[in-house]
């Protein structure tokens, strides 16, 4: 039986050298483990315009979209494949009103590693960490 596929975006918020992370609810899938935050992608939408979906959904915030952050990463869980595209991105309001997350923290890159990251989010919280946040560039 082939695993279903599910399309899924988060987003590197970053604010000077930090990192914005949330921390899922214990009764979710992947339960207290931390990620970028995001969701699936609908069908008709492009990953960027899901960002701003899902953050406006998860927050209640709009948000600037970046540059990706690394190659989309696949990986193979017990409900299916998530393929996770990541982007930066830049808060451009600030309500955090949370509604999947039990946590929701600013990060310093050295402290990224010392997280337990969600499996789909490690390949990309390693490439945030040789990364100069401060010279990401939003266009």
């Amino acid at each position: 039986m082939t695993k279903k596929h599910i399309k899924v975006v988060g987003a590197a918020i970053i604010d000077g050298n930090k990192v914005l992370t949330t921390k899922r609810n214990s009764d979710r899938v992947l339960g207290d483990l931390w990620e970028f935050p995001g969701g699936k992608i609908e069908p008709g939408e492009t990953p960027q315009q899901a960002l701003k979906r899902e953050l406006e959904e998860e927050f209640k915030d709009e948000i600037l979209v970046g540059p990706q952050v690394t190659e989309t990463v696949k990986h193979e869980y017990e409900f299916g494949v998530v393929e996770l595209t990541v982007f930066y991105a830049k808060l451009l309001t600030n309500n955090f009103d949370l509604v999947a997350h039990s946590e929701v923290k600013w990060h310093t890159v050295d402290e990224l590693a010392k997280l337990t990251w969600a499996p789909a989010d490690i390949p990309v919280e390693k490439a945030i960490e040789k990364v100069d946040l401060r010279s990401i560039n939003f266009e």
